[in-house]
């Protein structure tokens, strides 16, 4: 979602505030996401740099994920999910039912900055939060979560818990989500 909406502009302030303003309030330069994607079953479009890879899956919940380059050993990543939903709710409503699946399987899970927001003109709802792996490492991630009718849509960005990965990747991130577009009738 190419917006000048509170996810581009809004969160990276957010994200800023959370790590004390200067630590990560480097102004970066937008990338440039000139690879198109629609989801195989055409629910949704986004954007992502040309050098990301991204798979598309017509089955399953995890209709989409991107992987940015390897930088230090690790990529950063895109993800998005798409579920029907019981009955139509608000991406609030969304967000606070899959947050309680959330503390009981991401292990140290810690929500850094969450809240309402519009994204490309749309309600959403976001959250900033850190999860150790089985592994042992902490991942950072952020998640938007949108909702169109009985459809539910989860685009969550991660990158490894590492102050330069932070610093580089979370932009790039908030970015890509801030392309995505439900394609719906009420569009």
């Amino acid at each position: 979602m190419r917006c000048k909406t509170v996810l581009t502009h809004g969160l990276a302030a957010f994200l800023c505030a959370a790590f004390g303003g200067g630590a990560i309030g480097v102004a970066h330069a937008q990338v440039s996401l000139a690879q198109s994607v629609t989801d195989a079953r055409g629910r949704f479009t986004m954007n992502f740099p040309a050098d990301w890879e991204v798979v598309r899956r017509a089955d399953g919940m995890i209709a989409l994920l991107g992987a940015g380059p390897i930088q230090a050993g690790h990529r950063a990543s895109i993800v998005v999910v798409v579920e029907p939903l019981p009955n139509p709710m608000s991406p609030g409503a969304y967000a606070a039912a899959a947050e309680r699946l959330a503390k009981l399987t991401f292990h140290n899970y810690a929500v850094i900055q969450a809240g309402s927001a519009t994204v490309a003109g749309r309600p959403s709802y976001y959250r900033y939060f850190t999860w150790e792996t089985n592994t042992g490492v902490t991942l950072y991630q952020v998640q938007v979560y949108f909702t169109d009718g009985q459809t539910g849509f989860v685009v969550t960005g991660g990158t490894v818990n590492d102050r330069d990965r932070t610093r580089e990747d979370v932009p790039v991130l908030t970015q890509i989500i801030g392309t995505f577009r439900p394609v719906s009738s009420t569009n």
